[in-house]
């Protein structure tokens, strides 16, 4: 009777379960596919026997014994780092993020092959059915989908806000991404990631003091771009842009190499000049696709005039997209004068989004253009060297701006603009 009622209250206790915090380290193989597909079973066996055991390796050497990383759908795998009684929260945020460096170290050196590692740091339930431990928790898809924005992002560790807060030892390295929601999640994630000597396109001798700055600036630059209810900072995309783009050249000067994560940011608001109505509360819809670029609406904007356009046309228009970086954002609120009439022109503007007046002399109306037109043109084709009419912000706009002097060093460019000044001057 008496074992009876202690089985009766193990079940209980099973079925009720144990909730834990933990961090879940999450990690998938890149290219696992590609890699094995010409192998034979036995082959694939040897390999993924190698790669998880030296995962092993890597847990222990960090962790002790104890520890256990365990595969996940081949060439998946996943080790859940427990806060033990009495023992602080960053211990386990430490070890899982020690545990991921050495795997990227691992990776540099060829023992293990490509690999994307998500940690995210929550609760989980443990429980056990027929002598099988079972967890269940959200934490096991938050970290599967921080596994996959790496792949978004060009890099191989991210990690919460959370677990990025609570760490000691790394905490300098911390480089914040961005706030995304990735595809099937209703609320954001501030994702971060860590920059080290060794590791991110970081080379072992870089100048550590370049870099340091590089990861200042960048987390200025990302925190104008997400905003902080906090610390009651509003998203600010021109300023964000600016930061973003400094942060990236000191970057390339001190590895030779653009940050992807920068360029995707840097990206995400050239084709959203303006935060959307549910920015703040979502940050960037990863699974959403792009507007059309730049290089596709302007070709949209003259495709009538380009009936006969080549291939080398289009592929220096739309798919070497590097010259879109020579067309600065400009912001401007309702009211402001754009264009002054018999002003020296200063480049050439391409409406985001908004609408312009177009003036005569008298500040008469001559006529409105709105998001995908193009003004200031006519002072360059023919080349007029003034300008023949004010523009004005018919409501608050994103621009585009060439300069002069960029468009010069862009003959495509200066095609589809010498086209448009000249059908204006037939239509007028």
């Amino acid at each position: 009777m008496k074992s009876d009622k202690l089985s009766q209250a193990k079940q209980a206790n099973q079925s009720c379960g144990i909730e834990k915090e933990v961090v879940i380290l999450l990690s998938d193989m890149v290219d696992y596919s590609r890699k094995t597909t010409d192998m034979r079973p036995t082959a694939i066996k040897d390999f993924m026997l190698e790669y998880h055991i030296n995962l092993k390796k890597i847990v222990r050497a960090v962790c002790g014994e104890n520890q256990r990383i365990e595969s996940s759908a081949g060439d998946g795998a996943v080790a859940i780092f427990e806060k033990k009684p009495g023992e602080e929260k960053n211990k386990m945020c430490g070890q899982a993020l020690t545990v991921a460096l050495e795997m990227v170290y691992a990776m540099e050196k060829g023992t293990i092959p490509q690999t994307r590692i998500g940690l995210f740091s929550g609760h989980i339930i443990e429980t056990v059915l027929d002598g099988k431990t079972m967890r269940f928790g959200a934490t096991f898809s938050v970290a599967s989908r921080l596994e996959e924005l790496c792949g978004h992002f060009g890099i191989r560790i991210l990690m919460d806000r959370e677990m990025a807060l609570s760490q000691t030892e790394h905490v300098k390295y911390l480089t914040s991404i961005g706030k995304v929601t990735p595809k099937n999640f209703s609320h954001p994630i501030h994702i971060f990631s860590i920059y080290k000597p060794g590791i991110h396109q970081c080379p072992e001798g870089i100048d550590r003091k370049g870099l340091m700055r590089f990861i200042g600036m960048k987390n200025r630059a990302v925190e104008l771009f997400c905003g902080d209810i906090r610390e009651n900072i509003q998203p600010d995309f021109p300023l964000a842009r600016q930061k973003l783009f400094e942060a990236q050249d000191l970057f390339t000067k001190i590895t030779g190499k653009k940050d992807l994560p920068t360029e995707r940011v840097l990206e995400y608001i050239g084709n959203n000049p303006s935060p959307e109505k549910d920015f703040e509360q979502v940050g960037m819809k990863i699974w959403e696709p792009s507007p059309n670029l730049l290089g596709i609406r302007l070709l949209n904007l003259s495709s009538a005039l380009f009936q006969a356009m080549d291939r080398d046309f289009f592929q220096s228009l739309v798919i070497d997209t590097e010259w879109e970086r020579k067309f600065k954002l400009v912001w401007r609120k309702k009211g402001e004068r754009i264009i002054q009439f018999q002003d020296n022109p200063d480049g050439i503007y391409f409406i985001d989004d908004g609408s312009v007046n177009i003036l005569d002399r008298k500040d008469r109306l001559i006529k409105t253009l709105t998001g995908g037109d193009v003004f200031g043109e006519m002072s360059y084709f023919p080349k007029r060297g003034q300008r023949s009419a004010s523009v004005v912000a018919a409501s608050d706009l994103v621009l585009r701006r060439i300069s002069g002097e960029d468009l010069k060093t862009l003959p495509v460019i200066q095609k589809i603009f010498m086209k448009i000044a000249r059908k204006r001057i037939e239509d007028n």
